[in-house]
């Protein structure tokens, strides 16, 4: 198996776009995007706002999943404006196979340099709730509500760990010759 991963760029938001409907988990109701106008704002114009970060999973040429994080004001799983909300999907086929481990990883390294957390909202019998969950993602207490469908959400919530200084990774010595030269 061949697996390749991509940053989503702003001319990839049709990527984003056909992954929000296994994101929202579309696929097993057999709706459509366009049947939920609210899930407009997680896909529409990504990559042209500051702050929208995402990546996503080639295997065997082909698209299996990707996740990203922008900040939305309405979103299921909204909890302030410094945070970010997650939308994240790995195909059916490619499910199980670690695969969706390596692609939040990445998103996680990604965000943490420029949110100290990040959001989302997910279905109470998901399965996914697991890998977020070993990922340290917590259940924000009191954020249970019933969506349209009927079914029961809640919000997650992932703080980033501060970087340290003995976290960060060292200068070089002519990095740090550098810096002292130039007073930084």
């Amino acid at each position: 198996m061949n697996i390749e991963l991509y940053f989503l760029r702003s001319s990839e938001h049709f990527i984003v776009k056909d992954l929000l409907h296994y994101a929202a988990r579309l696929d097993e109701s057999g709706e459509a995007l366009n049947d939920h106008p609210d899930l407009e704002q997680y896909h529409r114009n990504y990559g042209n706002y500051n702050g929208d970060i995402g990546v996503y999973l080639f295997v065997d040429n082909k698209v299996a999943g990707g996740a990203w994080v922008r900040m939305l004001l309405n979103g299921f799983g909204h909890v302030d404006t410094n945070t970010p909300e997650l939308a994240f999907a790995v195909l059916p086929e490619y499910r199980n196979q670690g695969l969706g481990t390596q692609i939040m990883q990445q998103l996680m390294r990604e965000v943490a340099k420029i949110y100290p957390q990040m959001s989302l909202s997910v279905r109470e019998e998901n399965p996914v709730i697991h890998l977020f969950e070993r990922l340290g993602f917590t259940k924000v207490d009191g954020s249970e509500q019933t969506n349209s469908a009927g079914a029961l959400t809640f919000t997650m919530l992932k703080i980033f760990e501060e970087q340290t200084e003995e976290k960060m990774p060292k200068a070089s010595l002519e990095e740090e010759r550098f810096r002292k030269s130039f007073s930084f």
